[in-house]
This record gives C-alpha cells, sequence and structure tokens, in this order.
C-alpha cells in the first residue's frame, strides 16, 4: 500500500512540475521598461524560439487606455490541428505588472464557424525581457489555454519593421547568451 500512494505522489508531482515549467523563463526582465514606449504601436512577431508548427507572423497591436494594456491582434492560428482565422483581443486588468516580471492579459480569440460566433478565453503572459523600443524586443510569451489543456512558453523577438532581419538585435541577444541562429524566422513576415 506504501508503494502505491509512493508512485501515485510521485505521479502527481512530476506532472505539477513538468506543468510549471512550461512557461518557465530564466532571464531576467528588463527592470527600467518605459511602458508608454514599449506598449504603443505595433510590433511584429519576426522570430521564434521553440515555436514548432506555430512560427507564423504575427502583429501585437499595442495601445494603452489609462493604465491598461491593451493588445489587437488578427492572423491565421492552429488550436488542437485546426487552423482558423482568429480576431484576438487582450486586456490587463490591474494595469500592468504589479513587480512581477510578467504582464498578464486575458485575451480572447474569436471566429466563424459557419454562421456561429465561436470565442476561445486564455491568458497571455508578457515577459520584456530587452528592447531599444524603436526597433526590437526580446520578450518571453507564456500561452495557457485551459479549456483546451495547453500551455506554451515561447521566446520571441518582436520588431518594429516586419521586413528587418534581427540584426539589430544581435548585441541583446548575446548579452542573454543567445543567437538569431537560436530562432526561427517565423513565415508570413
Amino acid at each position: 500500500m506504501k508503494r502505491i500512494i509512493t508512485v501515485i505522489f510521485f505521479g502527481i508531482l512530476t506532472y505539477t512540475v513538468a506543468q510549471k515549467s512550461v512557461c518557465q523563463n530564466s532571464l531576467p526582465r528588463k527592470g527600467d521598461l518605459n511602458v508608454q514606449n514599449f506598449f504603443t504601436g505595433n510590433w511584429y512577431v519576426t522570430h521564434i524560439k521553440d515555436g514548432g508548427k506555430e512560427a507564423a507572423c504575427r502583429e501585437f497591436k499595442f495601445r494603452l487606455d489609462k493604465s491598461l494594456v491593451k493588445l489587437n491582434a488578427d492572423g491565421q492560428y492552429t488550436l488542437n490541428g485546426q487552423t482558423k482565422h482568429y480576431t484576438t483581443t487582450c486586456s490587463t486588468t490591474n494595469g500592468g505588472s504589479k513587480g512581477t516580471d510578467q504582464y498578464l492579459l486575458y485575451c480572447r480569440h474569436s471566429y466563424k464557424d459557419g454562421s456561429k460566433d465561436v470565442n476561445i478565453f486564455f491568458d497571455f503572459g508578457l515577459t520584456v525581457i530587452d528592447t531599444d523600443y524603436t526597433n526590437y524586443a526580446l520578450v518571453h510569451r507564456c500561452t495557457k489555454y485551459s479549456s483546451l489543456d495547453i500551455n506554451t512558453g515561447n521566446l520571441l523577438l518582436l520588431q518594429r519593421n516586419k521586413n528587418d532581419n534581427g540584426s539589430k538585435a544581435t548585441a541583446s541577444l548575446s548579452k542573454n547568451k543567445l543567437s538569431l541562429g537560436d530562432f526561427k524566422k517565423t513565415s508570413a513576415c
């Protein structure tokens, strides 16, 4: 009986650690982030580390509404093997990271399925690691779809110009023990 309880406990512990580690980010956040400069305007996801099949270019349209961070994005997303065009809207609820490393946005993917409107809700955590505000940003994103049991974490290279090749971020990547070769260029950028 002790052996069965030990095996069950070990299984639960292993599962819990595996679930937590998916979105772990070992890189430090940018301590002096200028929120006004970063969360204004458009950023393009031009490169992704460990992105797999989801490595498609996205345009993130950020804006500040009073103290809330708002994000809109349109594009093709593949969830559970189905690729659809989604409109995505996100917002923080408390205005920012409030001492944590991550800005937590609550999001909704919406799409049409015939005549039916479908919504998928998810959490989008964003940690800004480094940025020069005008050209590039190195960020970690953590996306959690509770209803679909999907939890992913990736490093992203965002750029203001979707046609840039990432070279302006070389020094920042190197400072964080990374290189552009560690990232996959996203498609359709």
